[in-house]
């Protein structure tokens, strides 16, 4: 008996203090940045130092010893962009994200997304200089620049998204775009906002006078679109990313008023005509009809797209509604970013995407090993700066970074099942959780759930009742 009790005694040490104290889940590595949302590691470069993007007031600099525990960090500024990003002083205005060339050892070149001084969406690349180990910023050549609506109050200064990512298979440049708050733009191909597009910015297209190629499999050719456009239907995908095995793609879409989604897209699907909803639905909620104060001009694209029988709207695979409705601080969150698919195939966590939310910084995982595909509480925002940016691998290590100026780490554990005890907070699903609806009055209208959700396009009555 008395062994028993010692063991007992032994786990329920083991749980609290694994449940009470931070330093089991995150590690400050690095504070007094400005405004980090971006890291990334040049091999080619150095093999001991990190790269980090500054949003505002817009640099890339590099972190030398990074990872050597026993040297001074070195903070080096090898890219100033404040000079050429808008003077509009919007949180979402700067420079947005960055990306080393897949031929980096023999072009040297940079890509670099932002918004210029004419409130655009600019791509430009850069030449990277290794005897100086900086990016002098008169190496700069525009190829691409987006016109996004100018608003002096700043409602429309927003969604601006800008992460660029090339494809660890096809080795195309990947952009997104926000919608700028015009709902109605995200289903408009001829478009590029609400967009994710899929370029060759090494290829001259000289017949169109353009700093790049469109790929002739890139679907919205085919209705005519845009021959930019890879995907459709997006609000503000910030943060997506790909599977480096195998290519698929990572899509969160941060949402307007009530969910938050991430979307899985497989590689093979890439060359379909794959619409995310967003202006017609968020989630699988559908508000075009007369709902959302943001969504004004949408009712008639939205008809339209949902009858084009080549288009393939793309139901979420997560998604999560806000704290607002649940009156909560930080159970979920209110602003999905997204993450990494850790590989190392000597940790339990291999394929497992690690993904989080902005406003909470909570931190859920999703075992791509499981097809039954929920997301599992990691890390609660409290133990983190305000301001979750990014989360990215590193070698073999996971970091995160905060709007606040923090660099983490985020340690692993060697077991997922002590990791339940830990962490016992709620999961993402693609069904969402029930949640109360109310009318003008404070009365609760329905209580829903995901079944609803279907029940609402068979039953038109219950739907007007909803959004009247």
């Amino acid at each position: 008996m008395k062994k028993i009790l010692s063991k007992i005694f032994f786990l329920l040490l083991i749980f609290s203090s694994y449940s009470f104290s931070d330093d089991k889940s995150i590690n400050k590595k690095l504070d007094g940045l400005n405004f980090p949302v971006q890291i990334i590691k040049n091999e080619q470069i150095s093999n001991n130092s990190i790269f980090v993007l500054e949003h505002r007031p817009g640099a890339i600099i590099e972190i030398e010893n990074f990872f050597d525990q026993n040297s001074e960090k070195k903070i080096n500024k090898i890219l100033d962009l404040s000079s050429i990003i808008t003077d509009v002083d919007n949180w979402e205005q700067g420079v947005l994200s960055f990306a080393f060339s897949p031929n980096f050892s023999n072009d040297n070149l940079v890509f670099v997304s932002y918004n210029n001084k004419n409130n655009q969406l600019a791509l430009s690349s850069f030449q990277y200089e290794h005897s100086s180990r900086t990016i002098p910023i008169s190496t700069e050549e525009v190829i691409l620049k987006i016109d996004r609506i100018f608003d002096k109050s700043l409602t429309k200064n927003e969604h601006t998204c800008g992460t660029i990512k090339f494809h660890p298979i096809d080795n195309f440049l990947y952009l997104c775009t926000g919608d700028v708050r015009s709902p109605e733009l995200s289903q408009d191909f001829q478009s590029l906002n609400g967009k994710i597009l899929r370029i060759d910015p090494f290829t001259l297209n000289k017949a169109e006078n353009k700093k790049y190629k469109s790929p002739e499999k890139n679907p919205y050719i085919k209705i005519n679109g845009r021959p930019e456009i890879v995907f459709a239907g997006l609000r503000n995908p910030w943060a997506f990313s790909f599977d480096l095995d195998t290519g698929d793609a990572f899509i969160p879409d941060i949402g307007s008023e009530y969910i938050e989604e991430l979307n899985i897209v497989s590689y093979s699907e890439f060359d379909s005509l794959l619409n995310f909803g967003w202006g017609c639905y968020e989630g699988t909620y559908r508000i075009y009809d007369k709902h959302y104060e943001e969504v004004v001009n949408s009712s008639k694209p939205c008809k339209k797209n949902l009858n084009n029988k080549l288009l393939k709207f793309k139901e979420p695979s997560l998604q999560y509604f806000h704290d607002s409705l649940f009156n909560t601080y930080s159970k979920y969150g209110n602003s999905i970013i997204g993450g990494v698919l850790y590989k190392n195939e000597n940790s339990i966590w291999h394929n497992h995407y690690f993904f989080g939310d902005l406003v909470s910084s909570n931190i859920w995982y999703l075992d791509m090993n499981n097809s039954k595909q929920k997301g599992i509480n990691f890390i609660s925002g409290e133990n983190l700066d305000i301001g979750l940016t990014s989360i990215t691998q590193i070698d073999d290590k996971i970091l995160a970074t905060s709007f606040m100026g923090s660099i983490y780490e985020i340690l692993l554990p060697e077991s997922k099942d002590l990791e339940k005890y830990l962490y016992g907070r709620p999961t993402v699903n693609k069904d969402l959780d029930v949640i109360k609806f109310m009318n003008d009055n404070d009365q609760i209208v329905f209580t829903s759930g995901s079944k609803f959700y279907y029940m609402l396009k068979k039953i038109r009555k219950y739907y007007n009742l909803l959004f009247d």
